[in-house]
Protein backbone atom coordinates (compact mmCIF):
# COMPACT_ATOMS: atom_id res chain seq x y z
CA UNK A 1 0.00 0.00 0.00
CA UNK A 2 2.82 2.42 0.89
CA UNK A 3 4.59 1.73 -2.41
CA UNK A 4 1.39 2.38 -4.35
CA UNK A 5 0.83 5.70 -2.54
CA UNK A 6 4.39 6.87 -3.22
CA UNK A 7 4.02 5.97 -6.86
CA UNK A 8 0.99 8.19 -7.09
CA UNK A 9 2.63 11.20 -5.45
CA UNK A 10 6.28 11.02 -6.48
CA UNK A 11 7.52 12.32 -9.82
CA UNK A 12 9.52 9.09 -10.09
CA UNK A 13 8.01 5.85 -11.17
CA UNK A 14 8.57 3.30 -8.40
CA UNK A 15 10.20 0.33 -10.12
CA UNK A 16 9.50 -3.16 -8.88
CA UNK A 17 12.08 -4.53 -6.52
CA UNK A 18 12.94 -7.50 -8.75
CA UNK A 19 13.93 -5.13 -11.61
CA UNK A 20 16.27 -2.77 -9.72
CA UNK A 21 19.42 -3.74 -7.87
CA UNK A 22 18.93 -3.55 -4.14
CA UNK A 23 21.20 -0.50 -3.69
CA UNK A 24 19.39 1.46 -6.39
CA UNK A 25 16.04 0.53 -4.91
CA UNK A 26 17.12 1.70 -1.46
CA UNK A 27 18.24 5.06 -2.88
CA UNK A 28 14.98 5.34 -4.78
CA UNK A 29 12.95 4.67 -1.65
CA UNK A 30 15.07 7.11 0.39
CA UNK A 31 14.62 9.82 -2.24
CA UNK A 32 10.85 9.29 -2.38
CA UNK A 33 10.57 9.34 1.41
CA UNK A 34 12.49 12.61 1.87
CA UNK A 35 10.87 14.19 -1.18
CA UNK A 36 7.39 13.52 0.22
CA UNK A 37 8.52 14.91 3.58
CA UNK A 38 9.75 18.07 1.83
CA UNK A 39 6.44 18.49 -0.02
CA UNK A 40 4.55 18.08 3.26
CA UNK A 41 6.68 20.74 4.94
CA UNK A 42 6.14 23.06 1.99
CA UNK A 43 2.39 22.52 2.21
CA UNK A 44 2.52 23.42 5.93
CA UNK A 45 4.38 26.65 5.18
CA UNK A 46 7.61 25.51 6.85
CA UNK A 47 9.68 26.69 3.92
CA UNK A 48 13.09 26.77 5.60
CA UNK A 49 12.73 23.15 6.65
CA UNK A 50 11.27 22.22 3.24
CA UNK A 51 14.23 23.78 1.41
CA UNK A 52 16.65 21.95 3.66
CA UNK A 53 14.86 18.66 2.93
CA UNK A 54 14.82 19.31 -0.84
CA UNK A 55 18.55 20.03 -0.73
CA UNK A 56 19.04 16.72 1.12
CA UNK A 57 17.13 14.99 -1.70
CA UNK A 58 19.65 16.50 -4.14
CA UNK A 59 22.42 14.56 -2.40
CA UNK A 60 20.54 11.37 -3.28
CA UNK A 61 19.42 12.17 -6.83
CA UNK A 62 20.45 15.57 -8.21
CA UNK A 63 18.96 14.78 -11.65
CA UNK A 64 15.28 14.53 -10.66
CA UNK A 65 13.32 17.04 -12.79
CA UNK A 66 10.67 17.44 -10.09
CA UNK A 67 13.33 18.19 -7.49
CA UNK A 68 15.09 20.64 -9.81
CA UNK A 69 11.74 22.37 -10.33
CA UNK A 70 11.09 22.73 -6.58
CA UNK A 71 14.61 23.91 -5.80
CA UNK A 72 14.58 26.46 -8.64
CA UNK A 73 11.41 28.10 -7.32
CA UNK A 74 13.00 28.45 -3.88
CA UNK A 75 16.28 29.75 -5.31
CA UNK A 76 14.45 32.22 -7.50
CA UNK A 77 12.62 33.55 -4.42
CA UNK A 78 15.93 33.83 -2.55
CA UNK A 79 17.44 35.86 -5.38
CA UNK A 80 19.78 33.12 -6.60
CA UNK A 81 18.77 33.74 -10.20
CA UNK A 82 21.65 31.95 -11.91
CA UNK A 83 21.29 28.76 -9.83
CA UNK A 84 17.52 28.78 -10.36
CA UNK A 85 17.98 29.24 -14.09
CA UNK A 86 20.50 26.38 -14.36
CA UNK A 87 18.15 24.05 -12.50
CA UNK A 88 15.14 24.89 -14.66
CA UNK A 89 17.16 24.45 -17.84
CA UNK A 90 18.19 20.99 -16.63
CA UNK A 91 14.60 20.12 -15.60
CA UNK A 92 13.28 21.10 -19.05
CA UNK A 93 16.09 19.20 -20.72
CA UNK A 94 15.07 16.03 -18.85
CA UNK A 95 11.28 16.54 -19.30
CA UNK A 96 10.85 18.71 -22.40
CA UNK A 97 7.10 18.04 -22.65
CA UNK A 98 6.34 19.35 -19.15
CA UNK A 99 4.36 22.59 -19.66
CA UNK A 100 4.93 24.00 -16.17
CA UNK A 101 8.67 23.45 -16.22
CA UNK A 102 8.98 25.37 -19.45
CA UNK A 103 6.77 28.19 -18.21
CA UNK A 104 8.89 28.55 -15.06
CA UNK A 105 11.99 28.52 -17.26
CA UNK A 106 10.58 31.39 -19.31
CA UNK A 107 9.83 33.29 -16.09
CA UNK A 108 13.38 32.65 -14.86
CA UNK A 109 14.76 34.01 -18.15
CA UNK A 110 12.58 37.11 -17.79
CA UNK A 111 13.66 37.68 -14.18
CA UNK A 112 17.27 37.34 -15.28
CA UNK A 113 16.86 40.00 -17.98
CA UNK A 114 16.94 37.45 -20.83
CA UNK A 115 13.64 38.35 -22.47
CA UNK A 116 14.80 37.11 -25.90
CA UNK A 117 15.33 33.62 -24.44
CA UNK A 118 11.97 33.82 -22.68
CA UNK A 119 10.28 34.64 -25.99
CA UNK A 120 11.96 31.66 -27.67
CA UNK A 121 10.64 29.38 -24.93
CA UNK A 122 7.09 30.69 -25.34
CA UNK A 123 7.20 30.37 -29.12
CA UNK A 124 8.41 26.78 -28.80
CA UNK A 125 5.66 26.10 -26.27
CA UNK A 126 3.03 27.49 -28.64
CA UNK A 127 4.19 24.94 -31.23
CA UNK A 128 4.28 22.05 -28.73
CA UNK A 129 1.06 22.91 -26.91
CA UNK A 130 -1.22 24.19 -29.69
CA UNK A 131 -4.38 23.98 -27.55
CA UNK A 132 -3.07 26.59 -25.11
CA UNK A 133 -4.06 29.76 -26.96
CA UNK A 134 -3.07 32.07 -24.09
CA UNK A 135 0.54 31.61 -25.16
CA UNK A 136 -0.14 33.68 -28.27
CA UNK A 137 -1.20 36.64 -26.13
CA UNK A 138 2.08 36.41 -24.22
CA UNK A 139 4.02 36.20 -27.49
CA UNK A 140 2.12 39.21 -28.86
CA UNK A 141 3.09 41.21 -25.78
CA UNK A 142 6.79 40.40 -26.23
CA UNK A 143 6.74 41.42 -29.90
CA UNK A 144 4.85 44.64 -29.09
CA UNK A 145 7.51 45.57 -26.53
CA UNK A 146 10.12 45.12 -29.27
CA UNK A 147 8.00 47.27 -31.62
CA UNK A 148 7.74 44.32 -33.99
CA UNK A 149 4.07 45.07 -34.59
CA UNK A 150 3.70 42.76 -37.58
CA UNK A 151 4.68 39.71 -35.52
CA UNK A 152 2.51 40.91 -32.66
CA UNK A 153 -0.47 41.09 -35.02
CA UNK A 154 0.35 37.63 -36.36
CA UNK A 155 0.28 36.24 -32.80
CA UNK A 156 -3.08 37.88 -32.12
CA UNK A 157 -4.42 36.46 -35.38
CA UNK A 158 -3.29 32.99 -34.29
CA UNK A 159 -5.14 33.48 -31.00
CA UNK A 160 -8.31 34.50 -32.85
CA UNK A 161 -8.12 31.41 -35.07
CA UNK A 162 -8.41 29.27 -31.95
CA UNK A 163 -10.67 31.37 -29.72
CA UNK A 164 -12.72 33.38 -32.20
CA UNK A 165 -13.18 37.14 -32.60
CA UNK A 166 -13.47 39.33 -29.50
CA UNK A 167 -13.69 43.04 -28.81
CA UNK A 168 -10.67 42.82 -26.49
CA UNK A 169 -8.40 41.35 -29.17
CA UNK A 170 -9.76 43.76 -31.78
CA UNK A 171 -8.83 46.67 -29.52
CA UNK A 172 -5.34 45.27 -29.05
CA UNK A 173 -4.94 44.99 -32.80
CA UNK A 174 -6.26 48.53 -33.21
CA UNK A 175 -3.76 49.92 -30.70
CA UNK A 176 -0.95 48.09 -32.51
CA UNK A 177 -2.06 49.60 -35.80
CA UNK A 178 -1.84 53.11 -34.32
CA UNK A 179 1.82 52.50 -33.54
CA UNK A 180 2.82 50.86 -36.81
CA UNK A 181 5.09 52.94 -39.06
CA UNK A 182 3.87 50.90 -42.03
CA UNK A 183 0.61 52.74 -42.73
CA UNK A 184 -0.35 50.35 -45.55
CA UNK A 185 -0.22 47.29 -43.27
CA UNK A 186 -1.98 49.14 -40.48
CA UNK A 187 -4.82 50.23 -42.73
CA UNK A 188 -5.08 46.72 -44.11
CA UNK A 189 -5.62 45.38 -40.61
CA UNK A 190 -8.16 48.11 -39.86
CA UNK A 191 -10.05 47.32 -43.04
CA UNK A 192 -10.34 43.76 -41.79
CA UNK A 193 -11.79 44.97 -38.51
CA UNK A 194 -14.31 47.19 -40.30
CA UNK A 195 -15.41 44.22 -42.44
CA UNK A 196 -15.52 41.90 -39.42
CA UNK A 197 -17.69 44.36 -37.49
CA UNK A 198 -20.05 45.83 -40.11
CA UNK A 199 -22.69 46.82 -37.56
CA UNK A 200 -20.28 48.63 -35.25
CA UNK A 201 -19.69 52.17 -36.46
CA UNK A 202 -16.86 52.57 -33.95
CA UNK A 203 -14.47 50.61 -36.14
CA UNK A 204 -14.86 53.24 -38.85
CA UNK A 205 -13.68 55.78 -36.29
CA UNK A 206 -10.72 53.55 -35.50
CA UNK A 207 -9.86 53.53 -39.16
CA UNK A 208 -10.01 57.34 -39.12
CA UNK A 209 -7.68 57.36 -36.15
CA UNK A 210 -5.14 55.28 -38.06
CA UNK A 211 -5.36 57.79 -40.92
CA UNK A 212 -4.82 60.62 -38.42
CA UNK A 213 -1.87 58.80 -36.82
CA UNK A 214 -0.25 58.41 -40.22
CA UNK A 215 -0.77 62.05 -41.21
CA UNK A 216 -3.60 61.51 -43.69
CA UNK A 217 -5.70 64.30 -42.16
CA UNK A 218 -8.16 64.67 -45.04
CA UNK A 219 -9.24 61.01 -44.91
CA UNK A 220 -9.45 61.07 -41.12
CA UNK A 221 -11.63 64.20 -41.12
CA UNK A 222 -13.91 62.75 -43.76
CA UNK A 223 -14.52 59.60 -41.70
CA UNK A 224 -15.21 61.52 -38.47
CA UNK A 225 -17.72 63.78 -40.22
CA UNK A 226 -19.38 60.81 -41.91
CA UNK A 227 -19.79 58.99 -38.60
CA UNK A 228 -21.11 62.09 -36.81
CA UNK A 229 -23.66 62.65 -39.57
CA UNK A 230 -25.04 59.19 -38.77
CA UNK A 231 -24.58 59.39 -34.99
CA UNK A 232 -24.09 63.00 -33.76
CA UNK A 233 -23.24 61.98 -30.17
CA UNK A 234 -20.69 59.29 -31.07
CA UNK A 235 -18.02 59.81 -28.42
CA UNK A 236 -15.17 58.17 -30.34
CA UNK A 237 -15.81 60.31 -33.43
CA UNK A 238 -15.95 63.47 -31.32
CA UNK A 239 -12.64 62.51 -29.72
CA UNK A 240 -11.17 61.98 -33.18
CA UNK A 241 -12.38 65.39 -34.30
CA UNK A 242 -10.84 67.03 -31.21
CA UNK A 243 -7.51 65.40 -32.05
CA UNK A 244 -7.84 66.47 -35.69
CA UNK A 245 -8.41 70.15 -34.79
CA UNK A 246 -5.56 69.94 -32.30
CA UNK A 247 -3.21 68.62 -35.00
CA UNK A 248 -4.37 71.37 -37.38
CA UNK A 249 -3.99 74.15 -34.73
CA UNK A 250 -7.60 75.22 -35.29
CA UNK A 251 -8.08 76.77 -31.84
CA UNK A 252 -11.63 78.08 -32.22
CA UNK A 253 -12.90 74.84 -33.76
CA UNK A 254 -10.94 72.89 -31.15
CA UNK A 255 -12.78 74.70 -28.34
CA UNK A 256 -16.12 74.04 -30.00
CA UNK A 257 -15.39 70.36 -30.40
CA UNK A 258 -14.06 70.10 -26.84
CA UNK A 259 -17.20 71.71 -25.48
CA UNK A 260 -19.40 69.38 -27.52
CA UNK A 261 -17.47 66.34 -26.31
CA UNK A 262 -17.36 67.38 -22.65
CA UNK A 263 -21.12 67.99 -22.62
CA UNK A 264 -21.85 64.65 -24.30
CA UNK A 265 -23.80 62.66 -21.72
CA UNK A 266 -22.46 59.43 -23.24
CA UNK A 267 -18.94 60.38 -22.15
CA UNK A 268 -18.02 58.46 -19.00
CA UNK A 269 -17.45 60.44 -15.80
CA UNK A 270 -13.80 59.35 -15.60
CA UNK A 271 -13.11 60.29 -19.22
CA UNK A 272 -14.89 63.61 -18.76
CA UNK A 273 -12.73 64.46 -15.75
CA UNK A 274 -9.55 63.44 -17.55
CA UNK A 275 -10.49 65.48 -20.62
CA UNK A 276 -11.43 68.51 -18.52
CA UNK A 277 -8.05 68.42 -16.77
CA UNK A 278 -6.22 68.16 -20.09
CA UNK A 279 -8.29 71.02 -21.50
CA UNK A 280 -7.56 73.29 -18.54
CA UNK A 281 -3.85 72.47 -18.60
CA UNK A 282 -3.65 73.07 -22.34
CA UNK A 283 -5.41 76.43 -22.15
CA UNK A 284 -3.36 77.56 -19.14
CA UNK A 285 -0.13 76.70 -20.96
CA UNK A 286 -1.23 78.73 -23.98
CA UNK A 287 -2.10 81.84 -21.96
CA UNK A 288 -5.38 80.78 -20.42
CA UNK A 289 -9.00 81.35 -21.33
CA UNK A 290 -10.75 81.80 -18.00
CA UNK A 291 -14.11 82.63 -19.53
CA UNK A 292 -14.16 79.41 -21.57
CA UNK A 293 -13.02 77.28 -18.63
CA UNK A 294 -15.44 78.77 -16.11
CA UNK A 295 -18.27 78.65 -18.65
CA UNK A 296 -17.76 74.99 -19.52
CA UNK A 297 -17.31 74.04 -15.84
CA UNK A 298 -20.57 75.77 -14.89
CA UNK A 299 -22.40 73.81 -17.59
CA UNK A 300 -20.70 70.54 -16.68
CA UNK A 301 -21.58 70.70 -12.98
CA UNK A 302 -25.23 71.15 -13.98
CA UNK A 303 -25.28 67.85 -15.87
CA UNK A 304 -27.44 65.11 -14.33
CA UNK A 305 -25.72 62.55 -12.14
CA UNK A 306 -22.75 62.71 -9.82
CA UNK A 307 -20.37 65.43 -11.00
CA UNK A 308 -18.03 65.26 -8.00
CA UNK A 309 -14.86 65.01 -10.10
CA UNK A 310 -15.81 67.96 -12.30
CA UNK A 311 -16.71 70.14 -9.32
CA UNK A 312 -13.47 69.20 -7.56
CA UNK A 313 -11.41 70.13 -10.63
CA UNK A 314 -13.35 73.39 -10.96
CA UNK A 315 -12.76 74.29 -7.30
CA UNK A 316 -9.04 73.50 -7.57
CA UNK A 317 -8.72 75.61 -10.72
CA UNK A 318 -10.50 78.57 -9.11
CA UNK A 319 -8.23 78.26 -6.08
CA UNK A 320 -5.17 78.25 -8.34
CA UNK A 321 -6.51 81.38 -10.08
CA UNK A 322 -6.89 83.14 -6.72
CA UNK A 323 -10.68 83.34 -6.85
CA UNK A 324 -12.54 84.58 -3.79
CA UNK A 325 -14.27 82.51 -1.14
CA UNK A 326 -17.60 83.67 -2.56
CA UNK A 327 -16.94 81.74 -5.79
CA UNK A 328 -15.23 78.68 -4.31
CA UNK A 329 -17.21 78.04 -1.13
CA UNK A 330 -20.43 76.88 -2.89
CA UNK A 331 -18.40 74.33 -4.84
CA UNK A 332 -16.81 73.02 -1.66
CA UNK A 333 -20.24 72.73 -0.06
CA UNK A 334 -21.41 70.73 -3.07
CA UNK A 335 -18.38 68.45 -2.82
CA UNK A 336 -19.31 67.70 0.79
CA UNK A 337 -22.85 66.85 -0.27
CA UNK A 338 -21.43 64.16 -2.54
CA UNK A 339 -18.59 63.17 -0.22
CA UNK A 340 -18.95 64.37 3.41
CA UNK A 341 -15.55 62.94 4.32
CA UNK A 342 -13.68 64.95 1.65
CA UNK A 343 -10.71 66.36 3.58
CA UNK A 344 -9.72 68.92 0.94
CA UNK A 345 -13.14 70.59 1.03
CA UNK A 346 -13.37 70.44 4.83
CA UNK A 347 -9.99 72.06 5.37
CA UNK A 348 -10.51 74.71 2.70
CA UNK A 349 -13.80 75.79 4.29
CA UNK A 350 -12.10 75.80 7.69
CA UNK A 351 -9.31 78.01 6.33
CA UNK A 352 -11.90 80.49 5.04
CA UNK A 353 -13.53 80.63 8.48
CA UNK A 354 -10.10 81.19 10.08
CA UNK A 355 -9.25 84.01 7.67
CA UNK A 356 -12.60 85.70 8.52
CA UNK A 357 -12.04 85.08 12.24
CA UNK A 358 -15.54 83.67 12.31
CA UNK A 359 -15.07 81.68 15.49
CA UNK A 360 -18.51 80.06 15.48
CA UNK A 361 -17.94 78.82 11.92
CA UNK A 362 -14.43 77.63 12.84
CA UNK A 363 -15.95 75.44 15.55
CA UNK A 364 -18.60 74.10 13.18
CA UNK A 365 -16.07 73.32 10.44
CA UNK A 366 -13.59 71.80 12.87
CA UNK A 367 -16.28 69.59 14.41
CA UNK A 368 -17.21 68.24 10.97
CA UNK A 369 -13.59 67.64 10.04
CA UNK A 370 -12.82 65.95 13.39
CA UNK A 371 -15.70 63.56 12.79
CA UNK A 372 -13.87 62.15 9.73
CA UNK A 373 -10.26 62.98 10.69
CA UNK A 374 -10.00 62.51 14.47
CA UNK A 375 -6.23 62.10 14.23
CA UNK A 376 -5.58 65.63 12.87
CA UNK A 377 -4.28 67.64 15.82
CA UNK A 378 -4.48 70.91 13.87
CA UNK A 379 -8.28 70.67 14.03
CA UNK A 380 -8.24 70.66 17.84
CA UNK A 381 -5.76 73.55 17.75
CA UNK A 382 -8.04 75.82 15.73
CA UNK A 383 -11.23 74.70 17.47
CA UNK A 384 -9.74 75.34 20.90
CA UNK A 385 -8.53 78.80 19.93
CA UNK A 386 -12.00 79.64 18.60
CA UNK A 387 -13.58 78.50 21.87
CA UNK A 388 -11.09 80.61 23.82
CA UNK A 389 -11.85 83.67 21.69
CA UNK A 390 -15.58 83.14 22.31
CA UNK A 391 -14.94 83.29 26.08
CA UNK A 392 -15.43 79.55 26.56
CA UNK A 393 -12.10 78.69 28.24
CA UNK A 394 -13.27 75.41 29.82
CA UNK A 395 -14.39 74.11 26.42
CA UNK A 396 -11.15 75.35 24.86
CA UNK A 397 -9.12 73.52 27.49
CA UNK A 398 -11.07 70.30 26.93
CA UNK A 399 -10.49 70.61 23.18
CA UNK A 400 -6.74 71.08 23.56
CA UNK A 401 -6.44 68.14 25.94
CA UNK A 402 -8.49 65.90 23.64
CA UNK A 403 -6.17 66.80 20.79
CA UNK A 404 -3.12 65.92 22.87
CA UNK A 405 -4.59 62.47 23.56
CA UNK A 406 -4.64 61.88 19.79
CA UNK A 407 -0.93 62.53 19.30
CA UNK A 408 1.12 59.70 17.86
CA UNK A 409 4.73 58.86 17.17
CA UNK A 410 4.65 60.68 13.83
CA UNK A 411 3.05 63.86 15.20
CA UNK A 412 5.34 66.85 14.81
CA UNK A 413 6.89 67.88 18.11
CA UNK A 414 6.32 71.58 17.35
CA UNK A 415 2.56 71.02 17.07
CA UNK A 416 2.44 69.10 20.36
CA UNK A 417 4.41 71.91 21.99
CA UNK A 418 1.93 74.47 20.65
CA UNK A 419 -1.01 72.54 22.10
CA UNK A 420 0.65 72.30 25.50
CA UNK A 421 1.31 76.04 25.26
CA UNK A 422 -2.38 76.69 24.72
CA UNK A 423 -3.25 74.38 27.60
CA UNK A 424 -0.92 76.42 29.82
CA UNK A 425 -2.35 79.75 28.65
CA UNK A 426 -5.90 78.56 29.24
CA UNK A 427 -5.11 77.08 32.65
CA UNK A 428 -3.62 80.48 33.60
CA UNK A 429 -6.80 82.17 32.42
CA UNK A 430 -8.74 79.86 34.74
CA UNK A 431 -6.42 80.63 37.65
CA UNK A 432 -4.74 77.22 37.78
CA UNK A 433 -1.13 78.32 38.18
CA UNK A 434 0.30 74.92 39.01
CA UNK A 435 -1.37 73.34 35.94
CA UNK A 436 -0.13 76.27 33.87
CA UNK A 437 3.52 75.66 34.68
CA UNK A 438 3.12 71.88 34.27
CA UNK A 439 1.75 72.42 30.76
CA UNK A 440 4.59 74.82 29.95
CA UNK A 441 7.12 72.25 31.17
CA UNK A 442 5.58 69.71 28.76
CA UNK A 443 5.65 72.25 25.94
CA UNK A 444 9.38 72.80 26.47
CA UNK A 445 10.03 69.05 26.45
CA UNK A 446 8.73 68.89 22.87
CA UNK A 447 10.25 72.20 21.79
CA UNK A 448 12.91 73.69 24.09
CA UNK A 449 13.04 76.80 21.86
CA UNK A 450 9.34 77.64 22.18
CA UNK A 451 9.89 81.33 22.90
CA UNK A 452 6.23 82.06 23.64
CA UNK A 453 6.34 79.54 26.48
CA UNK A 454 9.74 80.77 27.63
CA UNK A 455 8.42 84.32 27.82
CA UNK A 456 5.15 83.51 29.59
CA UNK A 457 6.79 81.05 31.96
CA UNK A 458 9.44 83.60 32.90
CA UNK A 459 6.85 86.34 33.41
CA UNK A 460 4.63 84.24 35.65
CA UNK A 461 7.65 83.28 37.77
CA UNK A 462 8.52 86.97 38.05
CA UNK A 463 4.97 87.84 39.15
CA UNK A 464 5.32 85.40 42.02
CA UNK A 465 8.90 86.50 42.80
CA UNK A 466 9.81 82.81 42.56
CA UNK A 467 12.96 81.41 40.95
CA UNK A 468 13.97 84.70 39.33
CA UNK A 469 17.27 83.18 38.19
CA UNK A 470 15.47 80.60 36.07
CA UNK A 471 13.04 83.26 34.90
CA UNK A 472 15.94 85.41 33.70
CA UNK A 473 17.53 82.46 31.88
CA UNK A 474 14.34 81.70 29.99
CA UNK A 475 13.56 85.33 29.21
CA UNK A 476 17.09 85.99 27.96
CA UNK A 477 16.64 83.24 25.35
CA UNK A 478 13.62 85.10 23.97
CA UNK A 479 15.38 88.42 23.49
CA UNK A 480 18.33 86.64 21.89
CA UNK A 481 15.88 85.07 19.45
CA UNK A 482 13.80 88.22 18.84
CA UNK A 483 15.66 91.25 20.23
CA UNK A 484 13.16 93.76 18.79
CA UNK A 485 10.03 92.09 20.18
CA UNK A 486 8.61 94.60 22.72
CA UNK A 487 6.73 91.91 24.69
CA UNK A 488 9.93 89.92 25.26
CA UNK A 489 11.94 93.05 26.05
CA UNK A 490 9.29 94.08 28.60
CA UNK A 491 9.42 90.69 30.31
CA UNK A 492 13.22 90.67 30.54
CA UNK A 493 13.48 94.23 31.90
CA UNK A 494 10.77 93.48 34.46
CA UNK A 495 12.66 90.39 35.69
CA UNK A 496 15.80 92.57 36.03
CA UNK A 497 13.72 95.09 37.99
CA UNK A 498 12.47 92.30 40.28
CA UNK A 499 16.12 91.39 40.92
CA UNK A 500 16.78 95.04 41.86
CA UNK A 501 19.13 95.44 38.87
CA UNK A 502 17.60 98.82 38.10
CA UNK A 503 20.26 100.32 35.82
CA UNK A 504 20.27 97.21 33.61
CA UNK A 505 16.48 97.27 33.54
CA UNK A 506 16.57 100.97 32.57
CA UNK A 507 18.67 100.20 29.48
CA UNK A 508 15.95 97.85 28.26
CA UNK A 509 13.23 100.34 29.21
CA UNK A 510 14.97 102.92 27.03
CA UNK A 511 15.02 100.37 24.21
CA UNK A 512 11.35 99.57 24.71
CA UNK A 513 10.45 103.24 24.43
CA UNK A 514 12.18 103.32 21.03
CA UNK A 515 10.97 100.08 19.46
CA UNK A 516 7.34 99.99 20.59
CA UNK A 517 5.06 102.65 19.15
CA UNK A 518 1.94 101.03 20.58
CA UNK A 519 2.95 100.28 24.13
CA UNK A 520 0.36 98.82 26.48
CA UNK A 521 -0.64 100.21 29.85
CA UNK A 522 1.35 97.43 31.53
CA UNK A 523 4.52 98.32 29.59
CA UNK A 524 4.19 102.05 30.45
CA UNK A 525 3.60 101.13 34.08
CA UNK A 526 6.73 98.93 34.12
CA UNK A 527 8.87 101.62 32.50
CA UNK A 528 7.58 104.18 35.00
CA UNK A 529 8.54 101.97 37.93
CA UNK A 530 12.04 101.42 36.49
CA UNK A 531 12.64 105.13 35.81
CA UNK A 532 11.44 105.96 39.32
CA UNK A 533 13.85 103.52 40.95
CA UNK A 534 16.65 105.01 38.85
CA UNK A 535 15.79 108.54 40.17
CA UNK A 536 14.13 109.87 36.99
CA UNK A 537 10.76 110.80 38.55
CA UNK A 538 9.74 113.12 35.69
CA UNK A 539 9.91 110.33 33.11
CA UNK A 540 8.34 107.95 35.58
CA UNK A 541 5.34 110.29 35.96
CA UNK A 542 4.99 110.57 32.18
CA UNK A 543 4.87 106.78 31.86
CA UNK A 544 2.44 106.31 34.76
CA UNK A 545 0.08 108.96 33.41
CA UNK A 546 0.21 107.33 29.95
CA UNK A 547 -0.58 103.94 31.55
CA UNK A 548 -3.57 105.56 33.24
CA UNK A 549 -4.72 107.06 29.92
CA UNK A 550 -4.52 103.59 28.34
CA UNK A 551 -6.91 102.13 30.92
CA UNK A 552 -4.95 101.27 34.06
CA UNK A 553 -7.21 102.71 36.77
CA UNK A 554 -5.64 100.80 39.67
CA UNK A 555 -5.45 102.48 43.04
CA UNK A 556 -1.74 101.79 43.33
CA UNK A 557 -1.04 103.65 40.07
CA UNK A 558 -3.04 106.65 41.28
CA UNK A 559 -1.00 106.64 44.49
CA UNK A 560 2.27 106.57 42.54
CA UNK A 561 1.20 109.59 40.52
CA UNK A 562 -0.04 111.45 43.59
CA UNK A 563 2.98 110.64 45.73
CA UNK A 564 5.42 110.99 42.81
CA UNK A 565 7.36 107.91 43.83
CA UNK A 566 7.46 104.18 43.30
CA UNK A 567 5.16 102.12 45.53
CA UNK A 568 5.32 98.26 45.39
CA UNK A 569 2.13 97.00 43.78
CA UNK A 570 2.26 93.21 44.11
CA UNK A 571 1.09 90.88 41.34
CA UNK A 572 -0.39 91.91 38.00
CA UNK A 573 -1.17 90.23 34.72
CA UNK A 574 0.53 90.86 31.43
CA UNK A 575 -1.67 91.86 28.51
CA UNK A 576 -0.54 90.11 25.37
Amino acid sequence: MFVAMVAALSPHCIIAQEVLPSDTLRRQRAFDYYYLQALSLKEQGAHDAALEMFEHCATIDPTSPALLFELSTYYMYLGKKNEALDMMQEAVKREPKNFWYRQILATAYENNGQSDDALLVYEAMAADFPTNSELYLIIAGYHAERQDYEKALAALNSYELKEGKSEQISMQKYNLCLQMPDSVLALKEMEKLVVEHPDDITYKVYKGNVYLSNGNYTSAYKIYKEVLSQEPDNVEAQVGLVNYYDEQDEDSLLKQSLEQLLLNEKLSASNRSELLLKTINRLEESGGDSLFISGICERLKALPGNQLSVITIYAQWLTMKGASEKHISPLLQKILEYEPENRMAQLQLLSYAISRRDYADIITRADTAILYNPEMLQLYYYRGIACYQMKRPEEALATFRTGLKKRGEDTKAELISELFTLVGDTEHELGNNKATLEAYDSALVYNPRNIVVLNNYAYYLALDDSNLVRAEEMSYKTIKEEPENPIYVDTYMWILFKQQRYEEAKAYAEKLMLIDNEKSAVEYSHCGDIFAMCGDIERALDCWIEAQNLGDDSKILKRKIKKKRYIPDGKKKKKK
